[in-house]
Parts: C-alpha cells; sequence; structure tokens
C-alpha cells in the first residue's frame, strides 16, 4: 500500500505541476525521480537542463513528457537510461 500512495501522490503533484507551467513541472519530475532514484527520469532532466542553459526552449513540452514517461517506467538499469538519454537528444536534435 506505502508504494501505490506514493505513486498516487506523485501523480497528484505532477498534475498540479502541470497547470503551473512547464518549469514547475520539471522540479517536481525531478523532486519524485531523486526521491525514487529514477535515474532514466533524471539523465533526461539532466540533457533538459543543459539546453534551458543554452537557451533553448522550443520543445519542453516534449521533454517534460519524455521526464514523465522516464519516471514512470519504474527501471532504472543502464539500458533503460541510455534509451532515454537517446530520445531526448533527438527530439532536441529534431
Amino acid at each position: 500500500m506505502q508504494i501505490e500512495s506514493a505513486h498516487i501522490d506523485a501523480e497528484h503533484a505532477l498534475a498540479a505541476a502541470r497547470m503551473t507551467g512547464p518549469m514547475a513541472e520539471i522540479e517536481a519530475i525531478r523532486a519524485i525521480a531523486t526521491s525514487q532514484a529514477s535515474l532514466p527520469a533524471l539523465s533526461v532532466l539532466a540533457v533538459v537542463d543543459a539546453a534551458l542553459a543554452r537557451g533553448e526552449r522550443r520543445s519542453i513540452g516534449e521533454w517534460t513528457a519524455l521526464a514523465r514517461d522516464a519516471v514512470r517506467c519504474g527501471r532504472s538499469d543502464a539500458a533503460t537510461v541510455q534509451a532515454y538519454t537517446a530520445a531526448c537528444t533527438v527530439r532536441m536534435a529534431g
């Protein structure tokens, strides 16, 4: 029950952040990913942070969607991290 409750709380936090704006959603995803040690989500967020630092803003919706998917995937193995990081890089390039 505790895991299910944490998942529901995370979904509520994401929904609330989505209404506030993309940067709030990114920070909510970061907090959830950190608390769950979601390496795929944290790797996507590292790529997003670098893009934001360069001034890129055109694909924030796609980036947050990918980070949400990464948090929800429930895996943190190296192959999953690489797959999500590659997907984020491809989306940024396109």
